[in-house]
């Protein structure tokens, strides 16, 4: 036993003692684990599209006329002025855009278990060991 636990009063015979234990205390401590980026690159896929495009064609048609057909009026003039037509043709026009799609979010959570912590502690028993005189 140690002198400061044990304590003897000679006045009165009282003899005193501090009994000790362990006590057991489990805290946490956060460390850094892991580092994540959250980073965008582009990826190029080729895209193919089929797209209907027309034009203007000219269809000559040749009619023979015979003895009983009849012409219309002013279609036998002898002035000769060209005759003009305009074609159109549909041209593709390519355009591209930047559009957003999508909104992306990181964040964390924390995510909570139950761990077991197995520890033995250990503590001071008192004993009193009593020897009696054999009364005479």
């Amino acid at each position: 036993m140690n002198r400061d636990q044990q304590h003897v009063s000679d006045a009165d015979d009282h003899v005193e003692v501090v009994r000790s234990e362990e006590r057991l205390a489990v805290t946490t401590e956060r460390h850094a684990t892991e580092r994540v980026r959250l980073e965008r690159y582009i990826v190029t896929e080729q895209r193919t599209v089929t797209v209907d495009v027309s034009r203007e064609e000219i269809r000559l048609t040749r009619e023979p006329i015979t003895g009983g057909t009849r012409l219309p009026a002013g279609t036998g003039d002898t002035v000769r002025e060209p005759i003009v037509v305009v074609l159109h043709e549909e041209q593709l026009v390519v355009t591209k855009t930047v559009v957003p799609v999508e909104r992306v979010t990181l964040t964390t959570h924390t995510v909570t278990h139950d761990e077991v912590v197995d520890e033995t502690l250990r503590h001071e028993v008192v004993d009193v060991d009593e020897v009696r005189a054999p009364m005479a």
